[in-house]
């Protein structure tokens, strides 16, 4: 057998030590997971488009395609129905370790308030993938109705539980205006007790956590309420908010659809005590229901 000299061994070693480079650039752009395992959108109109993003762990001198497969058996919406793909295959840019599957949503699909989810799946060689990351990802699309503010005033239903418990009545009617001193802000005039309104400011920079808050107020007399004065005479109501109340336990929120509020509210009189926590739940209608309401009762 014939012996390798030294200099022919250097020459293997430089060859294998290159094909192992090349092999470790073919693979290079790595590992592609989606960055979430969940996304929430809030469907508005159809001109809009969401993005559920993707990376890869390392970028690539060379463009790669990447493959997404809608789950349709892991789906309640249906492609084409309810939403749409901007593309299957989505390209990823040379140098690049981010894209995106763009997502349009079709609302006239939804029913109102209606909540649908689909399931999207990376359909790439195993070696791109690895199950410790996101390789699958489940969008929730939510339908939602534009806001305005003028939506919340007019005539308004309030079923309460301080109505139930204190004035032997499930629901009360009012008027609503909007508040001229407070961005997307509405007065409830004479809430519980005539003469004694409450605020609410409405905030619609999320669409899908439309949040309300109430803002401290008289909202009646002990006299009216209890039959006697307590303490200063005052009926207060606020967000709930005390010893061994957590406030992000009751948090107060509303329906741009449905045109509803939903209110956790305590009342209590000050330097004497809590009266309660209490639901209200506030529902505008229209005059006729108003009229009908003021003609026949509840």
């Amino acid at each position: 057998m014939k012996k390798l000299t030294i200099s022919t061994l250097i020459i293997l070693v430089a060859l294998l030590s290159v094909g192992c480079k090349e092999d470790k650039v073919e693979v290079a752009g790595g590992i592609y997971h989606f960055t979430e395992e969940s996304y929430a959108f809030g469907v508005l109109d159809d001109n809009e488009w969401f993005e559920v993003p993707i990376v890869a762990t390392l970028p690539h001198s060379e463009a790669r395609n990447i493959g997404i497969e809608v789950v349709a058996s892991e789906s309640s919406a249906i492609e084409g129905v309810h939403f749409s793909l901007e593309n299957h295959t989505i390209k990823l840019k040379a140098d690049n370790d981010k894209c995106a599957v763009r997502i349009q949503g079709n609302p006239e699909a939804f029913e109102l308030g209606e909540t649908l989810t689909l399931k999207l799946r990376l359909a790439v060689d195993d070696k791109f993938i690895d199950n410790a990351t996101a390789t699958e990802c489940e969008v929730q699309m939510q339908k939602c109705c534009p806001f305005d503010i003028n939506a919340f005033t007019g005539y308004c239903k309030i079923t309460s539980t301080y109505l139930m418990q204190y004035l032997n009545s499930d629901s009360r009617l009012v008027r609503t205006e909007r508040d001229p001193e407070v961005e997307n802000g509405i007065i409830v005039k004479d809430m519980f007790y005539e003469g004694h309104d409450v605020r609410f400011t409405l905030h619609s920079d999320d669409r899908l956590n439309p949040i309300a808050d109430m803002h401290t107020a008289v909202v009646g007399t002990t006299g009216e309420a209890f039959g006697t004065i307590y303490g200063n005479g005052k009926l207060m109501i606020s967000e709930p908010e005390a010893e061994g109340i957590n406030p992000d336990d009751y948090k107060s929120y509303y329906g741009t659809c449905e045109r509803y509020l939903f209110n956790y509210a305590m009342l209590y009189v000050e330097e004497v005590g809590i009266v309660g926590v209490f639901v209200n739940i506030f529902e505008w209608i229209s005059d006729d229901e108003a009229e009908r309401i003021m003609r026949e009762g509840f």
